[in-house]
């Protein structure tokens, strides 16, 4: 039991407390994420482009 509180063990156990912690915070970003809102507003006989790539990724 008193390799638990050593270096090594308390290194180990903070790591897979931070990768699970770290993990789960991520995810919980990520999730909430995931929507784009685009506007666009043009005035008569004008023309609008958009850069970038489509959906289908042409």
């Amino acid at each position: 039991m008193e390799w638990i509180f050593d270096g090594i063990g308390t290194a180990i156990i903070t790591l897979i407390l931070g990768l699970l912690t770290g993990g789960a915070v991520g995810y919980k970003i990520g999730i909430n994420k995931n929507t784009v809102n685009q506007k666009q507003k043009s005035g008569d006989n004008s023309s609008q482009t958009q850069i970038g790539r489509d959906y289908n990724g042409k």
